[in-house]
């Protein structure tokens, strides 16, 4: 534990109130909090308090409904589908990140609009931004939406990646049958299920090693700077500090925007809902310190972009080091690279240790 410490306080970074509203914006409260039910928590991406706030939400009545995306299986293909559950129990199902490009105006909207009771949604910051204009426009739509929840979000995936991952990692003559991207302790493990009863796990950096290098990135999320989501009630998220890998219980980041956001904690943490405590909003930026400045910097996305024949908008006017200029042109040369047939070929057959060591480099760009 001592040792993580220190490496957190050697990578810590300096958090000015500029910087905290320039990558988190506006909030009320943040916290480190986890589900208190254990069998909640064991089916999460991390501290399952998603899953315990709007369980909460719906057997108390405060809600009558919940928007969430569900993963399934066709054949060996993985799909997400947005879904609204009005049964607490049937919650776990929806359990656990997705990487995965989805439409929420066709696909969600329609649903949030046709139904008939009081609604939480768990969205993508990007979503929220859809969302926030339709509620300006229509008072109906706005007084049925109790509670937005946004997920921290560097970027998602074409479902290509998805399929890449599967096919390198399936057995012969096996079809899958469920899959999961991540669950369990720290960076957690990809749950594969195949016919006659065949699990398998592995970890999760077998489809994270390519996902943060930015191979088969949605091509939003290039021109997108919101990594938190700032216009949400909740927004919420992993908890990567080295100091908490140890922890026997996995922990999220939790950031309250409004004053019903931050009073649904408090009453969750005093009927024994949630564990955990308040931190400073400091902590939070820490837990996600490479992240933010990354997600953020559209500017080198914009200049790298010219010189990759790629058109991305600055909407930040953020300064541009070196470094960052660099960084940009090597998440953009690998987005470029993973949508061309050959360059899919080339990703595919690239050792592991090869992809792992060009992570590395990346990482270690992004920490400078």
């Amino acid at each position: 534990m001592e040792f993580n410490s220190l490496i957190d306080r050697i990578t810590k970074r300096t958090w000015t109130d500029l910087l905290i509203k320039k990558y988190i914006g506006l909030f009320n409260s943040s916290w480190l909090l986890y589900a208190k039910d254990e069998i909640t928590r064991n089916h999460a991406a991390s501290g399952g308090v998603i899953t315990a706030i709007l369980k909460y939400m719906l057997e108390t009545g405060k809600i009558d409904g919940a928007l969430v995306l569900i993963s399934s299986v066709n054949g060996n293909n993985v799909n997400c589908d947005y879904q609204i559950i009005t049964d607490p129990d049937e919650l776990p199902k929806a359990q656990g990140s997705k990487y995965f490009t989805t439409n929420f105006t066709h696909d969600a909207v329609p649903l949030i609009e046709a139904f008939e009771g009081n609604l939480a949604l768990v969205l993508l910051p990007c979503d929220t931004w859809v969302i926030n204009r339709l509620r300006k426009n229509n008072p109906k739509l706005n007084q049925k939406i109790k509670l937005t929840i946004a997920l921290f979000c560097g970027h998602i995936s074409d479902p290509a990646l998805t399929q890449l991952v599967i096919k390198k990692n399936k057995p012969a003559g096996k079809s899958l049958t469920d899959f999961r991207y991540r669950a369990g302790h720290w960076r957690g493990k990809m749950h594969f299920s195949y016919e006659d009863d065949i699990h398998n796990e592995k970890p999760f950096s077998v489809f994270s090693d390519y996902q943060n290098l930015y191979f088969y990135c949605a091509r939003k999320c290039l021109r997108c700077n919101d990594h938190t989501g700032y216009d949400c009630d909740l927004s919420i998220g992993d908890v990567w500090l080295m100091a908490m890998k140890n922890n026997p219980i996995k922990h999220n980041a939790v950031i309250a925007r409004t004053t019903f956001a931050n009073d649904l904690i408090v009453q969750a943490l005093s009927e024994n809902i949630l564990e955990g405590k308040p931190v400073s909003i400091e902590t939070i930026a820490d837990a996600q310190s490479r992240s933010l400045p990354l997600h953020y910097n559209v500017s080198a996305r914009s200049k790298a972009g010219k010189l990759l024949g790629i058109k991305i908008a600055d909407t930040v006017n953020e300064k541009v080091r070196l470094v960052d200029l660099l960084i940009a042109f090597v998440i953009l040369f690998n987005y470029k690279l993973s949508n061309t047939a050959k360059g899919r070929k080339l990703i595919a057959r690239t050792p592991k240790k090869i992809i792992k060591l060009y992570l590395y480099f990346l990482k270690a760009l992004e920490i400078l």
